[in-house]
């Protein structure tokens, strides 16, 4: 019983350091997903889009954002790809 319970804790972690490098890579771009807030500004942004495990681009209106806004591909890739 010991070893079964060992081993589901064993899968569990290792399971988690399969996850995202960091847990902000897996924030919406945006804390707006429906898109509610209506910004003029667009800024060339990075996003890192975790259903595909790549950094991509994205148009950042300057409101509404989320920690998963990186000025460039390379901090993007540094921050979230391993």
């Amino acid at each position: 019983m010991k070893l079964l319970i060992f081993l589901f804790v064993f899968i569990a972690l290792a399971s988690s350091s399969l996850a995202l490098k960091n847990e902000i890579c897996g924030l919406s771009e945006t804390r707006d997903p429906n898109r509610t807030v209506i910004c003029f500004i667009k800024f060339t942004s990075w996003s890192y889009d975790s259903n595909h495990k790549e950094c991509v681009k994205y148009n950042f209106g300057g409101c509404g954002n989320s920690a998963n806004i990186f000025n460039s591909k390379e901090n993007c890739e540094k921050m979230c790809l391993e």
